[in-house]
C-alpha cells in the first residue's frame, strides 16, 4: 500500500472518529447529567442517584406527556406512512418524467417552511374544526411536515425496485389492489419502514406543532420539557432528554434491522 493511501486512511478515520464525539458528545454530556445528584443542571455532574428518573416516571404530569407523544406519534405515524407510500407510489407511476419532478417538488415543500411558520397557519383551521387541545389535531400537524420524509424513503426504494412485477401479476389476473397489497408493498416494505420510523421520530422530538396546538390536554414529553425549563431547570429534563434519545436510537436501530432482513428476504437464499 503506497504512503499516499496510508496518509488518506488515516486521515479519513480521524475525521469519521470526530464527527461521531461530534454527534454523540451531546447524548453523552445530557445523560450525564441526568444522573447526577444535585439539584441544579451541572456539567460534570455532582454525584450519582436515579432520583430525577424516578421523578418524572412518578410525576402524572410527565406520566401523561409521555402518554400523550405516544399516541400523538403513533397516530402520525399511521397518517403519514400510508400518505406518503401511497403518494411515492403515485409519483413513481407517472408516465411524465417533468410531472414526476414536480410532484417530488411539490411534496417535499413543506421541508422548506419553518415548523412555527405552519403551526401558525394551521391554528384557525384547526381551531374551526375543533381540533386544537386533541391528541389527532397536533399528530395531522405533525404529519404534514413528517410526510415528505415517507415520500423521500419509499421513493428511494422504489428506484431500485421493477414495478413491472406489477403488471405482471396484473397480466395473470390479480386485481389492482391485490397486485398493491400482495406484490407492490412487500417490495417497498424497507422504504416504508425506514420512513415510519422518521415519521415516529419526527412527532415524538416535535416541540412547535405542541405548543401551538395541544393546549392544556394534549400536552407531550417535549413540551413538558420546555415548560420545566422554564420554571424550575432541575435535572429532570435530561433526563427526559435522555428518554427521547433512547427511543430515537431504539428505533433506528429496530428499522435498519426491518430494512437488512426485507433485502436480505428478496435477494433469497445464496447460491453454491
Amino acid at each position: 500500500m503506497s504512503l499516499a493511501r496510508i496518509a488518506f486512511a488515516v486521515v479519513s478515520a480521524m475525521f469519521l472518529a470526530w464527527v461521531v464525539v461530534y454527534a454523540a458528545a451531546p447524548i453523552l454530556v445530557g445523560a450525564s447529567v441526568s444522573v447526577t445528584g444535585g439539584d441544579f443542571l451541572v456539567f460534570p455532574p455532582d454525584g450519582f442517584s436515579g432520583r430525577w428518573y424516578a421523578t418524572i416516571f412518578a410525576d402524572p404530569r410527565w406520566r401523561s406527556a409521555f402518554l400523550n407523544s405516544i399516541v400523538i406519534a403513533a397516530l402520525c405515524t399511521v397518517v403519514a406512512t400510508a400518505l406518503g407510500t401511497l403518494t411515492a407510489y403515485g409519483i413513481a407511476t407517472a408516465s411524465n418524467r417533468q410531472l414526476r419532478r414536480a410532484l417530488v417538488v411539490l411534496f417535499i415543500l413543506p421541508l422548506a417552511v419553518p415548523h412555527m411558520s405552519l403551526a401558525m397557519a394551521l391554528y384557525p383551521v384547526f381551531a374551526r374544526l375543533d381540533l386544537i387541545g386533541t391528541h389527532l389535531g397536533v399528530a395531522l400537524a405533525q404529519a404534514l411536515y413528517s410526510l415528505p420524509l415517507v415520500v423521500l424513503a419509499v421513493l428511494a426504494v422504489i428506484r431500485r425496485r421493477d414495478l413491472q412485477l406489477e403488471r405482471a401479476a396484473r397480466t395473470l389476473g390479480a386485481g389492482p389492489i391485490a397486485a398493491f397489497r400482495f406484490v407492490v408493498l412487500p417490495l417497498l416494505s424497507s422504504g416504508i419502514a425506514v420512513g415510519a420510523v422518521l415519521a415516529f421520530m419526527t412527532s415524538f422530538d416535535d416541540v412547535t406543532a405542541p405548543i401551538f396546538l395541544s393546549g392544556s390536554t394534549a400536552g407531550t414529553l417535549p413540551k413538558a420539557m420546555l415548560d420545566a425549563l422554564a420554571l424550575s431547570g432541575d435535572p429532570s429534563v435530561m433526563a427526559a432528554s435522555t428518554v427521547i434519545a433512547l427511543v430515537g436510537l431504539t428505533l433506528f436501530a429496530l428499522g435498519a434491522a426491518l430494512s437488512r432482513r426485507s433485502e436480505r428476504s428478496k435477494a433469497g437464499p445464496a447460491v453454491a
